[in-house]
This record gives structure tokens, C-alpha cells and sequence, in this order.
């Protein structure tokens, strides 16, 4: 929470928005909600995502789509519904591909100008009652973050979504019938109704470390001024952006709300970016994306934890955050342990070796010591197993 911070943040690197240019005009109406589309050729599915847009029930909000510089006629598609939202459509188109969703929703909330900022992913979905569930509970508790523990997924993964006709069909997108619940993870508390987090931050942490929340970033509908106040910037790499920004909310926002709601619906479908699941990799991509995210997110926790009063009184928090991270990266980077497990070690080697720079201290601290530690617990093993069979 903001009386933890021992200085104020300076804001982190972020794509120009002078550099941006709005292709739609908006209306002068300051809407209540904004919503940011991150975009980059989804010209294919951003259709249905507008028009999920256009089923709510509530209509005091703005798009904010954030075109990545697309290379098919994402944006021509997405100004062919200008008319229909009337005036509350802002299209933004970067100067250049930044290659990532973060820098892009950086700037959708820079361009913002409602109370409240949703996110919204280009081939994803809201349920009709959304945004008018998510704005009414913020109103009503004054909360500075609503968290969603939870989520759909249409039709639960028993279609080929890319030759589909339905995806065309909005009235079958919108059909609650075709969704599926996304049950959280094992330790994730259930909610029946709205609650509070504790305003004590080590009990949120240590709920952080413990795997109980979920934190993918359409989960979150968040005060824009509580994220301009606190410098909320998302950082500049692909994969687990979403666990920094979770974080640092937990962290800062005294009015932390977690909601039993579920208002976001997951579309899965071959390419995306957040779902690539495709096993014939770019190898050294792989690797390469994979060890910056672990790299950077890791110097991103340190960076944030060093100005927060909290983790420098409890520095085993701030050790234990980190292990949480590097543990979470490696588990769900299941590609790389089906690589390890077909491809030698000493194959693979090299690669890993480029991706390391004199500048990546806090990931090799990390794995010297857990190197150490496991090589401590082996020995215990060994131990115990020795003494189990000498009483044999």
C-alpha cells in the first residue's frame, strides 16, 4: 500500500504517446469506464470483441484500441465501427511494434480518460454485464482495484475455433450457455460475496507467494488515477507481465476488492500470442524471450520491492517473491521442459550462455543459492535414506 513506499517511482520506459497518432476522434463526454485493447493483426477476431463491447448493458464507457503497428487491416477494421459506438471509440496507432502488450496498454492509459480502466484483449470477449457489474461494485466500495478470481472459456476448448463459422455468429459469442467456468487455482480462496484484503501487506504477500490469487491482467478493473498516482507502468517483455502488475496493485492500493464475478471470456485459438502452443519452436527465440522475461521481471520485482518500507524490513518476503517468480516461470514454460527432455543440455548450453550479461547479478545470485539449497536437500535425502536402510 502507498504508506509502504519508502520514494516515489520515476516512471519506467514507455512508447511516446506524442509519437502515437488518434485516427478517431471522441466524443468531449469524460466517460466512467475505459476500456484498453492491446492490437496487433486481429483483424481476423477484433469483430466479435467490439461487438461484446456493443452487447453491454451499460454504454458511459470508451474504447481505447492500441494498435502495435499491424501489418493486415486491423485498424480498418476497427475505424468501420466508428459509427456504431458514437464518438466513444479511440483508435491509437504506435510509430513502431513495440512487441509486447505492455507498452501498448501503457499507452492506452496514458490516452485514457475515464474513472475506471478495464483491459480487454483483441480476441477476447466481456460478458453483457460486465461492465456495468465491474463499474457498479468499484462505485460502491470505492475500491481502488476489483480483482476477478475467475473466468469463461467459450466452449471449453471442443471447437476449432479458427474454421468455426460460429465465431461470426455474436448472438452465439454472447450465448452464456457456450461458456465455461475456469475454476481457480487449488489455493485460491471462493468467494460469495465481495471482500476486502487485508490492508496489512504481509498478510497479502504471503496469500502472493502462496499461489492464491489468480493475476492474469483481464482479471483486474482498476482506478485510473490510482495507477497514474503510483506510476503503474507494465514493463517492456512478453510473458508474466501480468504477475508484476497483480503484485505491485497488491502492494499499493489500500482498497484491494476481490469479487466472485466472472465477466471476462477467454477465446482460445491458434497464434495468440498468450496461448502459443504450437511444439515446432524458433529455438533460440524460445530461449531467448523466455531468460529476458526471467531476467527482467526479476530486476522489475527487485527494483519495485527496494523502494517498498516493507520488504526492507522482511527481506525474506523479498527473497521469497522472487522464488515465487523464478518458480512460476519455469512452470509454465512447458515447452522448455519437453526441449530438456529431447534435446541434450550441452546442445543447448550456448544459447543460454548469450542470453547472460555482466548487468544480470539478481538472477545469478538466485540460482547459485538454490543450486546450493537443492544440493542441501539431496544430501538430507541421502541421509535419510542411508538411515532407513542401516535400521533395515
Amino acid at each position: 500500500m502507498a504508506k509502504n513506499k519508502k520514494t516515489r517511482r520515476e516512471p519506467a520506459q514507455v512508447q511516446s504517446v506524442q509519437a502515437a497518432q488518434n485516427v478517431v476522434t471522441v466524443t468531449d463526454k469524460i466517460p466512467l469506464v475505459s476500456v484498453i485493447i492491446p492490437m496487433y493483426n486481429s483483424a481476423k477476431f477484433i469483430p466479435q470483441t467490439l461487438e461484446s463491447l456493443l452487447y453491454q448493458t451499460m454504454t458511459d464507457f470508451e474504447v481505447v484500441v492500441v494498435d502495435d503497428c499491424s501489418t493486415d487491416n486491423s485498424v480498418e477494421v476497427v475505424e468501420s465501427f466508428a459509427e456504431r459506438f458514437g464518438g466513444r471509440l479511440h483508435v491509437v496507432k504506435l510509430p513502431k511494434n513495440t512487441g509486447t502488450p505492455g507498452l501498448p496498454r501503457n499507452v492506452g492509459i496514458q490516452f485514457a480518460r475515464g474513472k475506471y480502466i478495464a483491459f480487454l484483449d483483441s480476441d477476447d470477449l466481456f460478458t453483457k454485464t460486465a461492465l456495468e457489474e465491474l463499474s457498479s461494485l468499484a462505485e460502491e466500495y470505492q475500491a481502488d482495484v476489483v480483482h476477478c478470481d475467475n473466468w469463461f472459456v467459450l466452449w471449453n476448448n471442443q471447437k476449432k475455433y479458427d474454421n468455426d463459422p460460429a465465431l461470426t455468429d455474436i448472438n452465439e459469442l454472447m450465448n452464456p450457455q457456450n461458456y465455461t467456468i475456469r475454476q481457480p487455482g487449488k489455493n485460491v480462496p471462493s468467494f460469495d460475496k465481495p471482500t476486502f484484503e487485508s490492508e496489512d501487506i504481509l498478510e497479502r504477500v504471503h496469500s502472493w507467494i502462496s499461489w492464491k490469487y489468480n493475476w492474469a491482467n483481464c482479471l483486474l478493473f482498476v482506478k485510473r488515477d490510482f495507477f497514474i498516482e503510483n506510476q503503474i507502468r507494465y514493463p517492456n517483455f512478453v510473458n508474466a507481465e501480468d504477475m508484476l502488475i497483480t503484485f505491485y496493485s497488491l502492494c499499493l492500493a489500500k482498497k484491494f476488492l476481490r469479487v466472485p464475478n466472472v465477466t471476462y471470456v477467454v477465446v482460445p485459438h491458434a497464434g495468440s500470442v498468450s496461448r502459443e502452443d504450437d511444439l515446432s519452436l524458433d529455438i533460440p527465440k524460445f530461449f531467448h524471450q523466455r531468460l529476458s522475461s526471467i531476467k527482467e521481471g526479476l530486476n522489475e520485482f527487485e527494483k519495485f520491492m527496494r523502494e517498498i518500507a516493507f520488504f526492507d524490513k522482511h527481506k525474506d518476503y523479498a527473497y521469497a517473491v522472487l522464488q515465487f517468480f523464478f518458480d512460476h516461470s519455469l512452470r509454465y514454460a512447458w515447452q522448455m521442459q519437453s526441449l530438456y527432455a529431447q534435446i541434450p543440455a550441452f546442445k543447448l548450453n550456448e544459447l543460454v550462455k548469450k542470453e547472460f550479461h555482466p548487468d544480470d547479478a539478481p538472477l545469478a545470485a538466485y540460482l547459485f543459492n538454490t543450486v546450493n539449497i537443492y544440493r542441501l536437500q539431496i544430501m538430507k535425502l541421502q541421509q535419510e535414506i542411508a538411515a532407513l536402510k542401516k535400521s533395515k
